[in-house]
């Protein structure tokens, strides 16, 4: 077995997948077990959608939307969209809660940044 870790510049769109991709398929004998964080700069729209939610009582996540459908577009992986659409979907709902109540503890940020991490996955993992 080998752990292979991949950050966020390494899975930030379709072109870096197709390299990590690449990687991993190269190390298949040993049973790799793969880390990887959020896709290029999905934290900081995190950050800036738990932002907007909490102080303005907006709810958007455009910018972290497009850029994983469109690499799952960029892949042809078209049924990625079932993965990864109902998580973006529960991301929605999240940010709709904090705009609502306006409370954004720590353990609800917490739950909001592990999105990225998640939609990641899920992308590579297709």
């Amino acid at each position: 077995m080998v752990v292979m870790k991949f950050g966020g510049t390494s899975v930030a769109g379709a072109a870096c997948i197709r390299r990590v991709a690449g990687i991993v398929r190269g190390q298949l004998e040993k049973r790799p077990v793969l880390v990887l964080s959020a896709m290029g700069d999905t934290t900081d729209h995190l950050l800036e959608a738990a932002g907007l939610a909490y102080r303005e009582a907006r709810v958007s996540i455009g910018a972290i939307e497009d850029l994983h459908l469109e690499t799952i577009r960029g892949l042809g992986l078209g049924d990625a969209e079932g993965e990864v659409v109902p998580l973006l979907n529960e991301l929605k709902s999240l940010l709709t809660g904090i705009s609502q109540i306006r409370e954004l503890s720590r353990r609800t940020k917490d739950y909001l940044l592990s999105f990225g991490e998640r939609l990641a996955v899920r992308i590579v993992a297709a």
